[in-house]
């Protein structure tokens, strides 16, 4: 009987095996009021030059009008979705350290945008926009002999990012390079899990960042001697201040483990 009672307990307060499921949540963006819009004036390839045309600056995002002084929007959070495979290992049959590895991919709808203001008066957007992304995520923490697990993760992280541009300046021609791209940094967080039979339902927090600093505007064209081709007649790049795409992800999971 013991044996037997030990034998139906073990699925559901051990974690050992594989497991797949999915992840629902809320994707929000930290504050970055702060970002400018950063200029190459001789194409020298450094960003940083005064420029007196854009003397109202800029702010971190989505302009309201095309007076500097209405501000602008905050950038957009939006709804994250998951799947996700993984297999754990746990030292002890009912309790003890677990530690294993999960990969995950999905969609997470999120804008990311800093704006410039001219004299002109102009508006310049420069808009980072996620729609997918992954991870490959260690993880480690502790199970309870009652089928809770608290664990801290961390690892490897991808995004799908396109970058655009948008502006009321009709005078100019722009164009944007590395619009489209890979997008590879880090993630890590922490979460806790209930083991319910052969499923688990839980809560997760991860913070995610990644690379996103070499797409540029390049601006040309326009009249002699106007904004972009003053100081040099090939023209103007514009890049954002910030090199990093950041956001924070409270998830619900569920899992199913084998």
């Amino acid at each position: 009987m013991s044996a037997g009672a030990a034998s139906a307990q073990s699925p559901s307060s051990n974690w050992t095996g594989f497991y797949v499921g999915g992840q629902l949540g809320y994707a929000w963006q930290p504050r970055d009021g702060d970002e400018q819009v950063l200029f190459d004036r001789n194409l020298d390839g450094n960003f940083g030059d005064a420029f007196p045309n854009f003397a109202p600056g800029s702010c971190g995002g989505a302009p309201t009008s095309a007076s500097p002084t209405t501000g602008c929007a905050k950038d957009n959070d939006g709804t994250t979705w998951k799947v996700h495979a993984g297999y754990d290992y746990q030292f002890g049959e009912t309790s003890g350290p677990v530690i294993g590895a999960v990969a995950e991919y999905g969609k997470t709808y999120l804008y990311d945008n800093v704006t410039a203001f001219s004299t002109t008066p102009a508006v310049y957007k420069m808009q980072a926009k996620m729609r997918s992304g992954g991870a490959l995520r260690a993880r480690g923490g502790y199970s309870f002999d009652t089928g809770t697990l608290i664990y801290g993760t961390g690892g490897l992280a991808y995004g799908k990012i396109r970058n655009s541009f948008s502006t009321s300046n009709g005078v100019n021609s722009f164009t944007v390079d590395g619009a489209s791209k890979d997008a590879w940094g880090y993630n890590y967080g922490g979460g806790i899990e209930q083991k319910v039979g052969r499923f688990s339902v839980g809560a997760l927090y991860l913070f995610t960042s990644l690379k996103n600093n070499d797409s540029t505007v390049r601006a040309s064209g326009g009249p002699a001697g106007g904004p972009f081709t003053a100081q040099n007649a090939s023209g103007t790049d514009f890049k954002r201040s910030f090199s990093k795409f950041g956001y924070h992800s409270l998830l619900a999971t569920v899992s199913y483990h084998f």
